[in-house]
């Protein structure tokens, strides 16, 4: 090969790796945007929402645009504390009663169907609850086994870090919520 066809092979070569690091370096760039403000990725963490989610289910948020709704399985941020999962049962200015004696939640007076619930409402609420506005009213699906709240009280709407879309793993509950 003649010294011209080298330096020509060897400009391409170097050209391509350029080029291959040019669009790595875009991708990188397009993944951080993403994640910083469209998508997360989180780890169930206990039993609280059984038997919809399990104890290390891996999941994707969804937190861009995020407004809540009820029935969302939502993450929410703690100081200090790893994040909840939970379900949005009230939304702001409803009144929440969770009954004990029926195993039952009334929205504004209502018996809310929660098909999702496997164990009793226990411990219910004494006295009825009116979520504040910029406020949900949380629970989690395995109600004797979760610090919801029951216990903290209406949640921030702040304070949701977004809402769980996908189940990436186990692979064999792979799925959309």
């Amino acid at each position: 090969m003649n010294s011209r066809k080298q330096t020509a092979v060897k400009s391409s070569l170097i050209e391509t790796v350029f080029d291959l690091l040019e669009i790595a370096m875009y991708a990188l760039v397009l993944v951080a945007v993403l994640f910083a403000f469209f998508v997360r990725i989180v780890e169930v963490d206990g039993p609280s929402m059984n038997n919809t989610l399990s104890d290390g289910d891996r999941l994707v948020l969804s937190k861009a645009f995020y407004s809540p709704e009820r029935g969302d399985i939502v993450v929410i941020k703690r100081e200090g504390n790893n994040p909840l999962i939970k379900r949005v049962i009230g939304l702001e200015n409803e009144t929440v009663m969770v009954d004990r004696d029926k195993d039952v939640v009334y929205i504004d007076g209502h018996i809310l169907d929660e098909p999702y619930v496997e164990y009793p409402n226990t411990p219910g609420l004494k006295e009825p609850v009116v979520v504040p506005p910029g406020h949900v009213f949380v629970l989690g699906d395995h109600r004797n086994n979760s610090t919801d709240s029951r216990v903290l009280g209406c949640i921030p709407v702040e304070d949701i870090l977004g809402k769980a879309v996908l189940r990436f793993f186990p692979f064999d509950q792979f799925g959309t919520f």
